[in-house]
């Protein structure tokens, strides 16, 4: 025998471990703790130590008290929109009847809040104005509303630049300096979802169960790490599914009785998201919002046109991959910006684009568009990067930008984009031995094709405590020790491998499994069988 040619797309990395079941191989590797497997609702920290909060609820309930208008404005992402909807439903329950919701037209706004939305504020006299999943950055816009003689609170969860810090009467953001609250990687509807609960807490109001769920999708749906609070808020919806009795749930989706098992749940949010995510006019107006507080036969109608929408985007997206394949290279280094001169990406999936070369290449990549001499960027990192210190690193050539370490935005004056390029660069350049360590799969457990009882064991046992798998908590992978096809391929068929692979060659595989299947990763050739 000989030994086999390296194939792999990547670098494997996995510690030994002497532990005898896969189980315990993968709580050591990843370090899971008791408290992790068994969290519950009972484990959520005290929401008054999240900085402001208090400020914020004694202004909210005295608004609703003196019949102050309220407006929200809302992030026109799936985050932001659950966000808007649960703060809006609730504010009716307070007994509010003046109040509204923006969501932002991304075919007409830039990033941030922009002079229109100043100018309805003012027009139409509001007194308050409740930001939820963005305004962290908006100093210049919120100084105006503020100078207009209207409070703003801004309840948001991305990162914190001190000098455009806005001068709200409350800011609700657990990764504030001086925030006591334990957890700072919540996503925007789990910061309004506990504004709620202390206003509950407070009035005595109780609030709408329901809004679990939401909460769970829009965690989900914005890629916050699924690792304490998120994992109690999904573990909690996943747990009790069938409970729930939301009827917009039951329009968005028929599988919501307790029978279908954990991956099959995820599933189905995984299939509410794509419908709400995709759920805006021809004009770009966003009907998600309008479906969630809609209460009558309409209902129905927008579910319908929203279900036909998502059809057309899945054949757009496609569209739009088989684009990218064509300008992108095959081969890519560090980083990726990408300029879409031939305009054949919509601004509302750019985001997508970038991530979706982020996922093959595991780089940071840059998408840009332009729109009237001002162009918009959508960016996504990977684990250990992050855009907004970039962002921050080139901000004399950009005009607003924020979000996560792993998903940001800016807008920048089209003039500017290529000193842009190159200031991004540099700094990639900097960083290019964490870009380099990215680079690699880290392997949760090992086993051997012979000892598969071990992995059934697991799969009957155990597969279930360790979910939801999702940002932070992703699937185990596992490597596989000689997988030879021509004895294994019954037991374990990987359908992507097997026309890659000869029947009577040896290989490591590296793989995830879900919903009973085997998803290969990676693979090397290790020996010819004699």
């Amino acid at each position: 025998m000989r030994t086999g040619k390296n194939l792999m797309k990547f670098r494997w990395s996995y510690r030994h471990s002497d532990k005898n079941t896969i189980f315990d191989q993968i709580r050591e590797n990843r370090k899971i703790s008791d408290s992790f497997i068994h969290s519950s609702m009972d484990d959520i920290p005290d929401i008054s130590l999240l900085k402001d909060i208090d400020i914020a609820a004694d202004r909210i309930i005295n608004a609703v008290q003196q019949k102050e208008k309220i407006i929200i404005y809302g992030h026109d992402d799936v985050d932001g929109i659950t966000a808007t909807y649960i703060l809006y439903d609730f504010l009716e329950k307070l007994g509010s009847q003046n109040h509204f919701y923006y969501i932002p037209n991304r075919l007409i706004d830039d990033h941030g809040i922009q002079q229109n939305f100043i100018d309805k504020v003012k027009e139409e006299k509001f007194n308050l104005v409740i930001t939820v999943d963005g305004g962290i950055s908006c100093k210049n816009a919120i100084t105006k509303i503020m100078e207009n003689g209207c409070d703003v609170i801004v309840t948001d969860h991305h990162l914190i630049l001190e000098s455009l810090l806005p001068p709200a009467l409350a800011i609700i953001n657990p990764k504030q300096k001086d925030c006591k609250f334990p957890f700072d990687m919540i996503a925007g509807v789990g910061v309004a979802y506990f504004l709620i609960k202390r206003i509950s807490e407070i009035t005595g109001i109780t609030d709408d169960r329901n809004y679990l769920f939401w909460v769970a999708v829009g965690s989900i749906s914005d890629k916050v790490p699924l690792l304490g609070v998120n994992r109690i808020f999904v573990k909690e919806v996943l747990d009790t599914w069938g409970t729930f009795d939301d009827n917009t749930l039951y329009k968005l989706s028929p599988y919501l009785e307790p029978g279908i098992n954990y991956s099959q749940r995820m599933n189905n949010i995984h299939y509410i998201i794509k419908l709400l995510s995709n759920g805006r006019g021809k004009k770009g107006e966003h009907k998600s919002m309008k479906l969630l507080v809609t209460h009558n036969k309409e209902k129905d109608v927008i579910v319908a046109e929203m279900q036909n929408q998502q059809k057309n985007h899945e054949i757009k997206l496609d569209s739009i991959r088989r684009y990218i394949r064509t300008k992108v290279p095959q081969k890519l280094e560090n980083s990726y910006v990408f300029r879409d001169l031939d305009h054949q990406i919509p601004f509302e999936l750019l985001g997508y684009s970038a991530s979706f070369i982020t996922k093959k290449h595991k780089i940071p990549v840059v998408f840009i568009k332009n729109k009237n001499g001002i162009a918009v960027g959508e960016a996504r990192g990977t684990d250990g990067f992050n855009l907004v210190d970039a962002f921050t690193y080139s901000r004399e050539h950009l005009i607003q930008y924020g979000g996560h370490a792993k998903a940001a935005g800016f807008t920048i004056r089209s003039s500017e984009i290529d000193k842009f390029i190159k200031k991004f660069e540099e700094y990639i350049n900097l960083k290019h031995s964490v870009i380099e360590e990215n680079k690699r799969i880290d392997i949760d457990a090992v086993i051997s094709s012979r000892e598969m009882d071990k992995f059934n064991e697991y799969i009957q046992m155990d597969y279930n405590l360790l979910q939801p798998f999702g940002q932070g908590n992703p699937e185990p992978k596992f490597l596989l020790l000689d997988y030879l096809p021509q004895r294994d391929v019954q037991r374990m068929q990987f359908k992507k491998l097997e026309n890659k692979i000869e029947s009577e060659v040896s290989y490591n595989v590296v793989f995830t499994f879900r919903d009973s299947s085997f998803k290969f990763i990676d693979y090397r050739e290790k020996i010819y069988m004699l």
